[in-house]
């Protein structure tokens, strides 16, 4: 058979249907040249019927086959077809009957996904700090990267960047950060996206408001430095020496975590040689794209710490800062010797090459094996066997799957899934199943060709922990052995060898070597750590320079890793009882004592290599019931399943969030039942022999539920893929946020592969936003049904939520008696009615059809409270929702009164039980409608203006504006004539509802929030001109970008929608600025004594005119308005106040700067025009008599202590002239304020001159 053309590598196989893959042999690495680097020439998208995953003993490689030939010669396979998310045409399945039934379902789906050596293949992805390493390697290597590979990296880049900003995170549900942004730019760019691409552009501009890639985090800085985007001095130290410490130094490299130590070793040697890739056109391209200020003029030195809030998850601590400074500008410019400098580097390039060696240059993982090829680059040169060997290896950290290529976190999980597959089987009862056998044989040569025969070569000079006899997690290339990896393998070896009709492969000499090296995990309290035991102090966090991660610096104890050794050395006692027994017993006994401490007080285990604590739960109740403890007889059992068994979701399952490993607490995943951690909930309730059947039943009964009857496996939840997760979550994410366009598409891939009505009400929300109102009511129908049938504890919210957003697109559309029955409904549902009540809306329609209800009656309705004692969250989430409904009954009602008898709008068409159509990929079609706006399906036009009769008044527009402080909101509504004595504002967590607005015959105004408020505390304050609402937040310190919108449409609203004010206060500092010394007299909140002959001492003027004194809020706010006013925000303050009389106040710059102020006086006030010098003495007089009584004596930089002992006129006299001015004691003063100064320092501005001595004078010349 001749040579078939395929992009990478390939050698002769057969795949697992047994068809011949082509005759291609692998080259060598000797044989290969070098290319030089090319710029790839990208696509839009590759044919992914061409990718094939080849596994060559457990090593796995993707190749694309670019000819016909090469398609028919290697087909194919199942398992390429399941990664690729490409049909598989497999038949259906019969319908389970029993568990029993779907276990066979299972595995004969699961049975086709085996790989010829016996193992299974999976992504294993997550971060995205992975793929930039690796690509940036290639590019300063000259590596070539083929076009399908680019092709796809450019694909899975753009379909993993955050929807609304265009930014990647640290992993692929992050926001975005710096680090991840500035990293997968540059990716995009070294595989050929232009950088005036529109994806490039949006991710460009989320970089720069993040500071710019100055601002990245250390391992970013590193690889711009290596690339030559970014010069050394950019770069914290990464000392060489360190290697050189003896081994008795506590903080030796070698007491690290290995995945830190592996990573600082080639680090160090790159970081000490300053080597830097070939300065391209590309290089010089992104120093001009990365940052935010001009390359040429970055002080790279002064940024070398400088890093993001968002990036900075793990803040350097102050030793090692001032490491850092000492070794940068003493250590290396004055002290290293340059003989000690070439011995580091020697050292460090002898471990690297040590660590290839032992690995076959698979290295780790690929950050650093990554980093390791570029040191062979650099000392080996470009032909070198070591960096040719490491450009195929580096194939192995590649997975493609339906969006794109990506960099697995290893070089798979072989060994790890390949031992979980057996001992499912084991417990399913089905090892002696002849049907069953030939995929277990298969599985357990595989174990026995990966075990590791023999210790690394370079054990002792590498650090490298014993493992003779142990398994890694992927393959024995890799070659690092890890303490549960080794357990489960075991014991699928052991479970599969004394079966009957299974060979003896693995010999009992090799399975004691494997017991030899698994003993020497424990560490003296009982725990077991991953790679190795830990080798140093929690201590050395204090030297972790990453910022991104944390507890990385050292090993640590897990429940999982010390539970998975316990299971293997018991199941192995029971089959070797004389084998090292003492030391065996010693081991499971300090362990199980280890595990039962390490529970929480609620019967918890945290777990870390699993989302958490029902991962660790399973492996703790396991290991205890292997020593026969369980829930009968033990507590520690007892309280584990007790755990479990409170979280069971009423539907019979389980659902834990990938954030209660960030938070170290239970938290719930909001997609509902998850069938993972059901299953993990199962197993840990089954092996500590749970006597209560019910929970797992109902357990089992929802898996059995969720399998899928051909090739699609079992559904997780509502959703068979990660995907479905992150797109209903950026889109949830995105409509708090407001930005309801973008959010739905996100829904709309969430609900093309499961209809949640958490999702539907979500984009029913979102297309309500956008207008589209048809489609928002058949989401809103969707969403009631679904959930109306369903039995769980979100039911009657659901449906309540579904029944409210129909009656607001309903009334959107100008059908105003459809949509008062539906919030008719939803407000019966808030007061605790039953689903099924007699329905109250048929009552209020007549015989032909139309609807009478009115506002007098709606105003009856009256929430069912719950008993005092007994509110709970659910309660008050129902009672909010009430009272949102019932304000838009009232909006509704009030235009429906407006209508004729017999007008259309009366007639009710709906029904509480809806019947909407079908949605087709998630879709709803308008039959080329493009929005709600166009012509409903009903022949009704929409949104129906809601002032339908003539009014006389034209309705003024609506300007709002707000200010937020830490803990509340305060909205402005400029609107006029507003009437203090009937108007009223009613709230919800999110509405707010206007009564009473100015123009007669308006309804109510609905106002829709950006985020949640307390809707109970709601204040207003009625003026002339405005009103205001202070509003406090649900979430005490959350920054509001936008206070919301104005949600119901009407003639009133042509509604101006700025940003946040720049009158919002300030972000606080986490810790104010220490305060300069200052006299006591200011300490004890006085003035400062006044001179006097008296006999009987100063006069106390504080004493006078106390009953004036401004509240202590008012000082407050103006300290901290001026304390965050930027020069533009204090001209724009002086401007304004000053053209306006005092009578208006805007730090908007943008908006004074070109305009003359108006002048808006009180109510009965006039306006006396002054210009000129006149103006500006009034001002003068208006500040400092009547502005200056706010607040104490304060220190600004411009001004010195201003003792101001004389004041320049009394209170009452009017100036016409500056000659009439003269000095006067100091009686109506008191004290100078912030609020002065805040002036005083913008008279200066002005042309006005303020004294040492406290006069004013006015120069000719203005200065």
């Amino acid at each position: 058979m001749g040579e078939a053309k395929a992009t990478g590598v390939a050698i002769h196989s057969t795949d697992s249907n047994g068809v011949k893959r082509g005759s291609m042999k692998r080259s060598a690495a000797t044989n290969a040249k070098d290319s030089g680097w090319k710029r790839p020439k990208l696509a839009e998208k590759t044919d992914t019927a061409r990718w094939r995953m080849l596994d060559d003993e457990g090593r796995h490689t993707w190749h694309y086959l670019e000819d016909d030939e090469a398609v028919k010669e290697w087909p194919q396979s199942y398992a390429d077809k399941w990664y690729l998310g490409l049909p598989m045409d497999l038949p259906t399945l019969p319908e389970p009957k029993k568990p029993l039934d779907a276990v066979v379902n299972g595995l004969d789906f699961f049975e086709k996904l085996q790989l010829p050596p016996g193992n299974w293949g999976c992504e294993y992805g997550g971060p995205m700090f992975l793929m930039p390493g690796l690509v940036i390697s290639w590019y300063v290597t000259k590596t070539p990267i083929p076009w399908p590979v680019a092709t796809e990296i450019k694909n899975y880049l753009f379909a993993r960047a955050n929807a609304e900003d265009g930014g990647w995170g640290l992993h692929i549900e992050g926001e975005s950060t710096v680090f991840g942004t500035a990293l997968n730019y540059t990716t995009l760019r070294i595989v050929g996206v232009d950088a005036d691409h529109p994806a490039m552009v949006k991710a460009r501009t989320t970089l720069h408001k993040l500071g710019g890639t100055t601002q990245a985090p250390h391992w970013a800085k590193f690889w711009l430095a290596v690339m030559g985007v970014v010069p050394w001095d950019l770069v914290n130290p990464v000392p060489p020496e360190l290697w050189l410490l003896p081994d008795w130094v506590p903080f030796a490299p070698w007491r690290w975590w290995i995945h830190m130590r592996m990573v600082f070793l080639p680090m160090s040697y790159i970081y000490s040689k300053r080597w830097q890739g070939e300065t391209t056109d590309l290089v010089k391209e992104l120093r001009q794209e990365l940052f935010a200020e001009p390359y040429e003029k970055i002080n790279w030195a002064a940024n070398r710490d400088s890093i993001a809030p968002r990036d900075n998850y793990h803040p350097k601590t102050w030793l090692l800062t001032a490491a850092n400074w000492a070794i940068v500008n003493v250590w290396n410019p004055f002290l290293r010797p340059d003989f000690l400098k070439k011995r580091a580097e020697d050292w460090v390039s002898k471990l690297v090459d040590m660590e290839d060696e032992n690995t076959d240059y698979a290295d780790l993982a690929p950050v650093n094996g990554a980093m390791n090829m570029v040191v062979c680059y650099i000392k080996d040169g470009p032909d070198s066997y070591a960096v040719k060997r490491h450009r195929e290896r580096s194939q192995e950290f590649l997975w493609v799957n339906k969006e794109g290529l990506m960099v697995n976190g290893t070089n798979g999980v072989q060994c790890w899934d390949t031992a979980f597959a057996i001992q499912a089987v084991m417990d399913a009862g089905l090892t002696e199943d002849r049907r069953w056998k030939p995929m277990l044989l298969k599985a357990l040569e595989f174990l026995d060709d990966q075990q590791i025969r023999e210790n690394s070569k370079w054990q002792d000079e590498s650090y490298r922990h014993p493992c003779k006899g142990a398994w890694g997690f992927s393959n024995k290339d890799q070659g690092y052995a890890v303490s549960d990896c080794i357990s489960e393998a075991l014991k699928s070896v052991i479970i599969l060898q004394k079966t009957p009709g299974y060979p003896q492969l693995i010999s009992d000499r090799r399975i004691f070597d494997a017991i030899d090296t698994l003993l020497t995990y424990q560490t003296e309290n009982g725990g077991c750590a991953s790679y190795e035991p830990p080798r140093g102090s929690e201590k050395l966090e204090m030297l972790n320079a990453a910022e991104v991660f944390g507890r990385i610096m050292v090993e640590y104890l897990y429940p999982e890793c010390t539970t998975a050794c316990v299971t293997a050395l018991s199941l192995f006692h029971k089959h070797w009882p004389d084998y090292r027994a003492s030391e065996v017993k010693t081991f499971i006994h300090k362990a199980v004592n280890w595990i039962k401490t390490d529970q929480r007080p609620d019967g918890s285990w945290y777990g870390s290599w699993g989302i958490c604590f029902t991962y660790a739960g399973m492996f703790a109740l396991e290991s205890l019931a292997s020593i026969g403890e369980t829930y009968r007889d033990s507590e520690s059992s007892r309280k584990g399943c007790d755990f479990l068994v409170s979280k069971q979701r009423e539907d019979g399952g389980w659902s834990e969030s990938y954030r209660a490993c960030e938070e170290a607490e239970y938290n719930e995943h909001p997609m509902g039942s998850l069938v993972v951690q059901t299953a993990w909930a199962i197993i840990g309730l089954m092996k500590a022999d749970y006597p209560h059947i019910e929970p797992i039943r109902k357990g089992v009964k929802l898996i059995m539920q969720r399998q899928q009857p051909n090739d699609c496996g079992c559904k997780s939840s509502d959703s068979t893929n990660i995907m479905e997760f992150v797109n209903a979550n950026k889109g949830i994410a995105l409509c708090k946020e407001g930005n309801y366009a973008d959010a739905i598409p996100h829904l709309t891939k969430a609900i093309a592969v499961t209809m949640s009505p958490i999702w539907l009400l979500a984009r029913a929300e979102a297309y309500t936003k956008a207008s589209q109102f048809e489609r928002a009511i058949v989401d809103a129908e969707h969403a009631y049904n679904i959930a109306a049938a369903r039995q769980h504890s979100q039911r009657l919210e659901q449906m309540l939520e579904a029944q409210y957003r129909r009656g607001v697109a309903l009334f959107r559309l100008g059908r105003y008696a459809d949509a008062d029955a539906c919030l008719l409904w939803a407000v019966r549902l808030g007061s605790g009615a039953s689903a099924r009540e007699e329905d109250l809306v048929l009552a209020k329609v007549d015989g032909d059809g139309f609807y009478n209800c009115t506002l007098e009656q709606a105003e009856n309705e009256k929430p069912v409270s719950p008993e005092k004692g007994n509110v709970n969250q659910a309660d008050l989430t129902k009672s909010r929702k009430w009272v949102r409904a019932h304000s838009m009954r009232q909006v509704c009602l009030s235009n429906l009164a407006r209508l004729a008898s017999d007008a259309t709008e009366r007639k009710l068409t709906v029904t509480r039980t809806p019947s909407p159509p079908a949605l087709v990929d998630g879709e709803y079609s308008l039959d080329g409608s493009k929005d709600g706006s166009e012509k409903a399906a009903g022949g009704r036009q929409g949104p129906a203006a809601l002032d339908t009769t003539a009014t006389a008044v034209k309705p003024q527009q609506l300007r709002f504006d707000f200010f937020q402080s830490s803990a509340n909101v305060t909205l402005s509504i400029f609107c006029k004539g507003v009437d203090k004595k009937t108007f009223r504002a009613e709230a919800d967590s999110r509405t707010i509802v206007l009564h009473n607005m100015p123009n007669e015959g308006d309804p109510p105004v609905m106002l829709s929030l950006a985020h949640e408020i307390e809707p109970h505390t709601i204040k207003q304050f009625v003026g002339s001109v405005k009103v205001e609402l202070t509003l406090v937040k649900a979430q005490p310190g959350e920054k509001w970008k936008t206070w919301g919108s104005m949600t119901d449409s009407s003639d009133l609203a042509s509604v101006s929608q700025p940003k946040e004010s720049v009158l919002s206060e300030p972000d606080v500092e986490d810790e104010p600025p220490k305060p300069k010394p200052i006299p006591d007299w200011v300490l004890q909140n006085k003035p400062p004594p006044y001179p006097t002959s008296s006999k009987s001492g100063p006069k106390d003027w504080e004493k006078l005119g106390d009953d004036d004194e401004e509240p202590q809020d008012v000082n407050h706010f103006f300290e901290k308005l001026y304390k965050g006013a930027t020069p533009e925000a204090k001209r724009a303050m002086m401007k304004s106040y000053t053209e306006s009389n005092g009578t208006e106040l805007s730090m908007d710059w943008s908006d004074v700067a070109n305009r003359q102020v108006e002048v808006h006086p009180p109510e009965g006030v006039d306006v006396k025009n002054w210009d000129g010098t006149k103006r500006k003495l009034e001002l003068v007089r208006t500040t400092l008599l009547e502005k200056c009584q706010l607040g104490v004596l304060y220190h600004h930089p411009n001004i010195s202590i201003f003792t101001v002992q004389s004041c320049i006129m009394p209170k009452q006299q009017v100036c016409n002239h500056p000659s009439e001015y003269h000095t006067t004691p100091l009686v109506e003063m008191r004290r100078v304020t912030r609020a002065a100064v805040i002036l005083v320092t913008g008279l200066r501005s002005e042309g006005l001159n303020i004294t040492r001595a406290g006069l004013v004078q006015i120069n000719k010349s203005g200065t």
